[in-house]
């Protein structure tokens, strides 16, 4: 029988990510620093094209986010902003639907959400992915609730410590581990 134990804490956590920012480039540093401006860049020009505000619009953006690269992700939100039906995963489309009556309370999920909340501007949102995970060393990609407020927590501390809002201190550690391949 093999026991599967978490040894995944706070303080890991923190060391972890602490050493993904330690780790960064300039040019890494700089990335994250305008990384959610140009996603909100995106969510503006659906904004436009369908003439609503930009929290549904980044609402869209984050709808069309799950199991997507970034360019595929700007490309399907963009089609949906221009009247067409992306291909891809049907729950996308609907939660897309959905934001347009309901915005941030549209996207359940608690990635999708914040997501959506770093893209309309909130400096406060962590969005805690894979990758996100794998920088923590957590032994699963989908964390369970605990499990995320657990990293956006620590998200937020490291953040204050270095002198970064939580969306910039998330979008470094995730760079630096991801690499700067979206």
């Amino acid at each position: 029988m093999t026991i599967t134990v978490d040894t995944t804490t706070p303080q890991t956590v923190n060391y972890l990510y602490h050493q993904c920012i330690m780790q960064a480039t300039l040019a890494q540093v700089e990335q994250a620093a305008v990384w959610y401006h140009e996603a909100q860049d995106v969510a503006r020009t659906v904004a436009d094209n369908m003439c609503i505000d930009l929290e549904r619009a980044a609402c869209i953006v984050a709808a069309f986010s799950p199991r997507e690269r970034w360019s595929v992700n700007v490309r399907k939100a963009i089609e949906y902003s221009l009247g067409r039906i992306p291909s891809g995963l049907s729950n996308n489309v609907a939660m897309a639907d959905a934001s347009l009556v309901h915005g941030f309370d549209a996207l359940k999920g608690l990635k999708t959400n914040a997501f959506a909340r770093a893209i309309a501007g909130d400096p406060n949102a962590v969005v805690i992915d894979v990758w996100m995970c794998r920088a923590a060393a957590l032994p699963t990609d989908s964390p369970n609730k605990t499990q995320y407020n657990m990293l956006a927590d620590t998200v937020k501390r490291i953040a204050s410590e270095h002198g970064l809002t939580p969306r910039t201190a998330q979008a470094l550690i995730w760079i630096v581990k991801r690499g700067s391949h979206a």
